[in-house]
């Protein structure tokens, strides 16, 4: 992208944007197998990454962390956990609190995600292990950006 036109280089910026996000749309709907007999959701998979990465999580942190509504993680949940990859457990500090970890299964969904990810990361891998700090935090102000416009355009609607 050489311009120097701060309109045409946002232009370009915004094409790019668009075209990600068409894809992101198709990836979504498309469910694959990670190493069980369930064919999982995109939407699935990374709750179980998540709760994965943040054993004993709550809903309401699921949710926050995922950028979801907790009806969204909800309806996600009883997929999960009707296919006994999620487990719910009371906490015991709280009589109304719910906190959530993997199952056996969930854990060679979550495994299988990852290995799955090696395989197709490395480019991305590497664009950001090459980048200097200094990339990095503009990359982040980016993305910060974004999810400040996403909330902007979810709240006017």
């Amino acid at each position: 992208m050489k311009t120097n036109d701060p309109q045409r280089r946002v232009a370009l910026f915004d094409d790019m944007f668009h075209r990600v996000m068409n894809k992101m749309k198709r990836i979504e709907q498309k469910p694959r197998h990670f190493g069980t007999d369930f064919l999982l959701y995109p939407s699935e998979i990374h709750t179980i990454e998540t709760i994965g990465r943040n054993a004993g999580i709550n809903v309401t942190a699921l949710a926050a962390l995922q950028g979801v509504t907790k009806g969204a993680v909800s309806q996600v949940l009883q997929k999960l956990v009707k296919k006994g990859m999620v487990v719910r457990m009371k906490d015991e500090m709280s009589d109304r609190e719910v906190l959530l970890k993997l199952s056996d299964t969930g854990k060679i969904a979550y495994q299988a995600h990852a290995d799955f990810h090696s395989k197709i990361d490395p480019e991305l891998v590497e664009i950001i292990a090459r980048a200097d700090d200094a990339q990095l935090e503009f990359m982040e102000t980016v993305f910060k950006a974004i999810d400040r416009f996403c909330d902007q355009v979810i709240s006017a609607s």
